[in-house]
């Protein structure tokens, strides 16, 4: 008798045939993947040149890059959708956009028309553990949020923006989101509380039942941050609503009852797996 094989244990199958696969040049492996409507006003602009062959496959316009004015252009017209209501929202904030061939960007993008064209973005994402190590801090997300409006969060969760390095993003993102100052880094640091966790991969369809579905791909860089003793996170950029430190038995009901986002459930989870 063949083995049967569990539901979870099943691989998940992914269509993204609603979207235009899109490369750099002469590059294989799409470097975005862009919902049908938003694919033609990309050509429309001039910012992508159609496939010219069987062969082929659509290529952004090889003048993009930083600075440029196809650029400008690519900006101008994400905030135009954004206008029109084609996107749910405008972060006045730029990621580097990468081919998969580089490691240099090729042209920087409004975050939200980044993710909704489907190019890979990146994230730091932090699971802040209270001094003994056996309670967690969880983060409410503002109501005023264009993605996952009030569910619970990491501590600490932001995207890397344009010109940033991780380190730097993670610093960023621990003060702004949870009022982390240079000298609690530096305990932290002192106390070799930093701890990098791992890299994961989201590629999911999102959106599905939105005005806005579109091709997720990201990476997310978990890290772990053992606080001092009397640190109580703060909020300095209003995009969370308040805090709550839950210990292994709460979070695991929590994620089971699907009260964090996507990549929180994801990160969180990682304290799940650690010794006790």
């Amino acid at each position: 008798m063949p083995k049967s094989v569990a539901a979870e244990d099943r691989q998940a199958s992914l269509d993204d045939l609603a979207f235009q696969a899109i490369c750099w040049q002469a590059e294989l492996e799409p470097m975005a993947f862009a919902p049908a409507a938003l694919f033609a006003d990309l050509v429309d602009h001039e910012l992508v040149l159609p496939a010219d062959g069987p062969f082929s496959t659509p290529c952004f316009h090889p003048e993009l890059s930083p600075g440029s004015p196809r650029e400008a252009s690519f900006q101008a017209l994400t905030q135009q959708w954004y206008r029109m209501g084609r996107l749910p929202g405008w972060r006045h904030e730029c990621f580097d956009i990468y081919s998969p061939g580089s490691t240099k960007a090729k042209f920087r993008l409004e975050r939200v028309a980044a993710r909704h064209l489907g190019f890979w973005t990146a994230a730091v994402h932090v699971n802040g553990l209270l001094a003994d190590k056996q309670m967690m801090w969880l983060a409410r997300r503002s109501m005023a949020k264009d993605s996952d409006p009030g569910m619970l969060d990491n501590m600490v969760a932001g995207g890397l923006a344009a010109g940033e390095s991780l380190e730097q993003c993670l610093w960023r993102e621990c003060w702004e989101e949870a009022g982390l100052s240079p000298e609690v880094r530096e305990t932290v640091l002192m106390n070799a509380g930093l701890k990098a966790l791992r890299r994961i991969h989201i590629q999911c369809i999102e959106g599905q039942t939105s005005p806005w579905p579109y091709f997720r791909r990201e990476r997310l860089f978990a890290f772990s941050l053992i606080l001092p003793p009397d640190f109580l996170p703060s909020n300095q950029d209003g995009e969370v609503s308040a805090y709550c430190s839950v210990d292994r038995e709460a979070l695991a009901q929590l994620i089971a009852q699907s009260a964090l986002t996507k990549d929180a459930a994801l990160v969180a989870s990682l304290w799940l797996q650690d010794e006790h």
